[in-house]
């Protein structure tokens, strides 16, 4: 996956690594699936030859779905969360909220427990992607970046 950089894990090491066979170019939407934790996520990205690709769910069926569509200019150029222990689990997602250069989609999750991180992206960089760790609840998740 030529010209892009994969940042992360953030979360914890339980479910099964997921991640993307075709090199994203720009992520179209975001679905996530939350309540006090980030149950699940999946997305729509175009690839450099224009084809579109769907990645996910990964997770759980669990919380409430919550849909991001990105306008047509619009990408990501900030992401942010928490992660920590949430009912058994020794660490999960606990939040995610994005920032594109338009505005602010999140928290997704409850922001108020566990470990914060934040990932800025300088010069122009934006996020087109994911990969991660999943199982009942997404465990970890990780960011391709379009520098």
């Amino acid at each position: 996956m030529e010209g892009l950089v994969k940042i992360g894990l953030w979360g914890g090491g339980g479910g099964e690594l997921h991640d993307i066979a075709v090199a994203p170019h720009r992520l179209d939407s975001i679905v996530i699936r939350c309540d006090w934790a980030v149950d699940a996520i999946s997305f729509t990205y175009t690839a450099i030859d224009g084809t579109s690709h769907k990645a996910g769910q990964w997770g759980g069926s669990g919380g409430r779905k919550r849909e991001v569509k990105l306008g047509e200019t619009e990408f990501i150029k900030e992401i942010s969360g928490t992660y920590g222990p949430f009912e058994g689990h020794a660490g999960i997602v606990r939040s995610l909220t994005f920032v594109t250069n338009v505005g602010k989609h999140g928290p997704f999750g409850n922001s108020k427990e566990g470990t914060p991180f934040i990932v800025p992206l300088q010069n122009g960089g934006r996020v087109v992607g994911f990969f991660g760790r999943s199982g009942q609840l997404l465990d970890a998740i990780g960011i391709y970046v379009h520098p």
